[in-house]
């Protein structure tokens, strides 16, 4: 049962608000509670139906036409614009009191450097970030879940609707002069996951950062990829730095896989119990990191782990941190892990029983779930 929808969002809202007098003195004041009032009178829907906007417009007729059974949660995907934060908080407003299409949840989430006044960061980051949070979604609710990719900007719906090709969701727009939404038809193109599995050691290496330095040994393991994964990287220059990146199609890719790989494969893995015991291997010269490994008790913790074989600092430092992400990555047959504490960080290295790349996945799950639950 559908009960789900994510929605990209524009600013067609915006604009035909300001050709209002009354209605463009509410938004910029931000009384937007009240415009949004006043956008739920049945006298502006009848009168001009235009008014509300490719938002507000596309989500009702989703619901009239029956696309989704009942209405639990609503996400906006916001630019990073201050236009898109009232925007969003507009739409969150009226789909909270709106009688017929109020949902029981409305949550607004603005997507980071999403903004075509800073091209290089909407370029580098903005989609990809918005791929990343709407593949949030999709991860946590599943096939219960439809995109509305009819506002923003033109790449952001493009990208919504590769990604909902990708994981097999179902995508709707509405075209300007239609006067309901279409299911858009799949896109002549499939994922090949085993091309993923094969080089999931290159692949995993951009999970975080989204970017790397473009150094001689990545140079090399990037001139025998696949023909067909080379136009999903691309290669620049920042601050007299070479860099290869993971552009926004590779992240579709990339999150598209790792949904088939949750949804279809998951379930049938299992990893095996290690034979010996864990082997956590530190030099006593590292001082800091013996001492963050004994206040955090981390032998006894990765012992908990019983697919995970040995353990190795290979660095760390004291410096404190709060806020930073913990990374774990696949490199080769061994698993990478930066973990920050508010003693310092560790580097870490990992080699699990994992005998496929499969496995592999499984186990950096496994090990970013022990990690975010305990640090």
């Amino acid at each position: 049962m559908v009960d789900t929808l994510i929605a990209t969002v524009g600013a067609s809202l915006y604009v035909n608000i300001s050709k209002d007098d009354e209605l463009k003195k509410l938004y910029e004041s931000e009384r937007l509670e009240e415009l949004a009032d006043k956008l739920l009178d049945n006298k502006i829907k009848q009168e001009n139906e235009r008014m509300l906007g490719a938002e507000i417009n596309s989500v009702e007729s989703i619901i009239k036409e029956g696309y989704i059974q009942e209405r639990k949660n609503l996400y906006f995907f916001i630019s990073d614009t201050k236009t898109g934060e009232k925007v969003g908080k507009l739409l969150e407003a009226y789909f909270k009191y709106s009688k017929d299409s109020s949902f029981e949840k409305v949550e607004v989430k603005k997507i980071e450097r999403l903004n075509d006044e800073k091209r290089e960061d909407f370029k580098r980051y903005g989609l990809k970030n918005l791929v990343k949070s709407m593949s949030a979604i999709l991860k946590e609710h599943g096939p219960s879940t439809i995109i509305n990719a009819t506002g923003g900007y033109k790449a952001q719906i493009a990208f919504a609707l590769a990604l909902g090709q990708g994981m097999n969701i179902p995508v709707y727009y509405q075209f300007e002069r239609f006067p309901t939404v279409i299911k858009l038809p799949p896109l002549p193109l499939s994922l090949d996951y085993k091309l993923y599995l094969d080089y999931l050691y290159f692949i995993d290496q951009f999970d975080d950062e989204g970017f790397i330095e473009y150094t001689p040994e990545i140079a090399n393991q990037y001139k025998v990829l696949d023909e067909r994964l080379t136009p999903l990287f691309d290669i620049g220059n920042l601050d007299n730095l070479k860099y290869i990146e993971l552009n926004p199609m590779g992240q579709v890719f990339v999150e598209s896989a790792k949904q088939f790989f949750n949804l279809t494969k998951k379930d049938q893995l299992s990893l095996k119990h290690r034979k010996n015991d864990l082997i956590m291997q530190y030099s006593n010269s590292e001082e800091h990191s013996k001492k963050i490994i004994l206040e955090y008790n981390l032998e006894d913790k990765f012992k908990k782990l019983d697919f995970i074989e040995k353990v190795y600092v290979k660095g760390g430092n004291e410096k404190e941190v709060s806020g930073k992400r913990n990374q774990v990555k696949i490199f080769g047959d061994e698993i990478k892990i930066v973990l920050n504490t508010k003693k310092g960080t560790l580097y870490l290295g990992v080699s699990t029983t994992a005998e496929n790349p499969e496995e592999m996945l499984l186990a950096k799950e496994k090990i970013e779930e022990f990690i975010n639950d305990n640090f």
